[in-house]
């Protein structure tokens, strides 16, 4: 007589117990990196469309830089018409295109509201953009995915800038990405010493 062996309830009870605790100590750090690492690839993409939409302006317009253009004085219409957007904002209703709630910090200080100086829009990418007038720059504000959240600075709100001649660049905040509720800094760490890896 041939003796099977199997294994018993018990055995079948407690492997699965393992298994469920394993899962439930890893899947959330895994998610959690699956959003970071969507959430630079969005930034990046929109970067890239802006960058790649003033180096069109200056060719198209004959110009050696972005503050000779016709847009440079005119942000609204170099979005409006060098962008796709699908949304407009008024200065009183950012909170229609960015978050209406407040946008917190990576260190989870406390969290404020963010307003645009001007108008803000919702571009076909679903990402919320102002942009202002900083001296001789452009600053640019972006939420990557709109009003979703996590509505953190330096998660999926940050700050940039655009020089006079068309180059984008960082703010020279990067002391204070993991402080600021609307990521401040937050693109000098991540495109510029990390290579689009959110490890601050």
């Amino acid at each position: 007589m041939n003796k099977k062996f199997a294994f018993t309830l018990s055995e079948v009870l407690v492997t699965m117990g393992i298994i469920g605790v394993i899962s439930a100590l890893t899947v959330p750090t895994l998610v959690n990196n699956y959003q970071r690492k969507a959430q630079a690839l969005q930034f990046r993409k929109t970067v890239t469309d802006i960058g790649n939409a003033v180096d069109m302006l200056i060719t198209e317009e004959g110009k050696s830089k972005f503050s000779a253009t016709t847009y440079y004085n005119n942000l609204d219409g170099f979005v409006r018409d060098k962008l796709k957007t699908i949304k407009t904002c008024s200065k009183d209703e950012t909170n229609k295109c960015f978050a209406n709630e407040n946008y917190n910090t990576i260190n989870g200080a406390a969290g404020s509201a963010f307003t645009c100086e001007g108008n803000s829009y919702v571009l076909a990418s679903s990402a919320a953009i102002c942009m202002t007038k900083s001296g001789t720059s452009v600053k640019v504000n972006i939420d990557v995915n709109g009003q979703d959240g996590p509505n953190i600075g330096g998660r999926d709100m940050f700050i940039f800038m655009i020089n006079s001649n068309g180059e984008i660049t960082g703010t020279g905040n990067e002391d204070t990405c993991t402080t600021s509720n609307f990521g401040d800094g937050c693109y000098d760490l991540l495109a510029e010493e990390n290579n689009w890896k959110m490890n601050y």
